[in-house]
């Protein structure tokens, strides 16, 4: 996972991205997750809580997991419990959850992902579930996948994920009755990404420039549009679940 340095320069503009509080995919995350009124929840890489946020209102707790400290004192944490640690720790007895959610964060856990979601498995209850969202490339193309990869890597460091990737990884980790679902996020705003991404202003041009500059194939896959130099695109998104039987 990205090192505390990473986090506290993100922290500092992260909840001026647009796509942290896109309403349609913090919506299409509640509508597919089945919520209960029972449901203890645990929210991993919370952030500034607005995933945590949204879910509160619709079971018992919800408990705000994160390592970054920047990110934990940038939150709301009214009727929430917020503690700072990693997934891939042991801190919580298992079998205690009935839901695990982690929206675009599992992309940063780049050694021992198996590990991670083995302790979500071990920390659900009996039929609880794993809910994961995450961005994946706007094609299954080998080229537009290719592009993906290089331009994050200017980026941070992170994995690409495509949809047979993250099922494998449910289904190797124990997890069955997979369920996938698509979010697209029409007009995401690039500029307003690479601005509020904690980026020198030379990765920010450059990978701006590498959009501005990309093939047909990438364009089209993307339906990008570029309007008064802001460059906007459709981007894909999928949310799995995953029960533990």
């Amino acid at each position: 996972m990205a090192d505390g340095h990473f986090w506290n320069v993100r922290a500092r503009n992260y909840d001026k991205l647009f796509w942290t509080k896109d309403a349609g995919y913090l919506h299409k995350i509640l509508a597919v997750s089945e919520f209960s009124k029972k449901d203890l929840i645990l929210d991993i890489g919370t952030g500034t809580g607005a995933m945590a946020r949204s879910i509160r209102p619709h079971v018992r707790h919800v408990v705000g997991m994160d390592f970054s400290d920047s990110m934990l004192k940038q939150g709301k944490w009214e009727g929430i419990s917020m503690v700072k640690w990693d997934i891939t720790d042991s801190l919580f007895h298992n079998w205690l959850f009935d839901k695990i959610v982690g929206r675009m964060v599992f992309h940063h856990i780049l050694d021992n992902l198996d590990r991670a979601f083995l302790r979500c498995f071990d920390l659900l209850k009996s039929e609880g579930k794993l809910i994961i969202a995450e961005g994946i490339p706007p094609s299954e193309d080998q080229d537009v996948i290719d592009w993906y990869t290089g331009m994050f890597k200017h980026k941070e460091a992170r994995r690409t994920f495509t949809k047979s990737l993250l099922v494998h990884y449910f289904v190797k980790n124990g997890f069955r009755d997979v369920k996938v679902y698509k979010y697209k996020m029409k007009r995401f705003n690039i500029n307003n990404w690479l601005v509020n991404s904690g980026l020198d202003k030379a990765k920010q041009k450059l990978i701006l420039n590498m959009h501005f500059g990309a093939s047909r194939k990438v364009k089209a896959a993307y339906n990008m549009k570029v309007e008064d130099g802001v460059c906007l695109v459709d981007t894909d998104n999928l949310i799995i679940v995953g029960k533990k039987e």
